[in-house]
């Protein structure tokens, strides 16, 4: 993205406004945690006309995100937003959303990144989607084998 610069203050009418560098070196990426997890979104910006970095903003489904209102979230010196504990439950999912990162130089502007969409699965649907994908495995073995050795019989077929 480009950002323009506010016109020079010469009595030029002929001066046209200047424009700067001012781009995302590092956006954040769609992200799958799970409950209890952290969460960890990355966010840089650099422009070519500041001597100091942007200062970085977070937004959640379109709202400010403040690290004070929740203990569980930090802003790292970096711009990094970090969620420790991740919450999840049926009625409540805090940390789930889509994200969105502000970065701002004074006297030049804002940009926006692309949105990132987190989502927050539980422990038991993965213990379930394993439990299953294991029963369909036993079913399709069990069904492509001629004999089968049951343990602690020494019968070769299931008679």
């Amino acid at each position: 993205m480009k950002a323009s610069d506010a016109p020079s203050s010469s009595s030029s009418s002929s001066s046209s406004p200047s424009f700067v560098d001012f781009t995302f070196t590092l956006e954040p990426q769609d992200m799958v945690t799970v409950r209890g997890g952290v969460l960890q979104l990355d966010c840089q910006a650099q422009s070519d006309a500041a001597a100091v970095p942007p200062s970085i903003m977070w937004r959640k489904d379109g709202v400010l995100l403040s690290t004070v209102v929740d203990e569980r979230r930090r802003q790292l010196e970096n711009g990094t937003l970090m969620v420790q504990n991740v919450v999840h439950s049926r009625h409540h999912r805090p940390d789930e959303g889509e994200y969105q990162c502000l970065a701002t130089l004074d006297g030049l502007g804002s940009i926006v990144s692309r949105t990132a969409k987190v989502t927050v699965a539980g422990k038991g649907c993965f213990s379930l989607f394993l439990r299953v994908s294991i029963y369909k495995l036993l079913i399709d073995l069990v069904g492509r084998c001629d004999t089968v050795n049951w343990k602690g019989s020494r019968k070769t077929s299931p008679d």
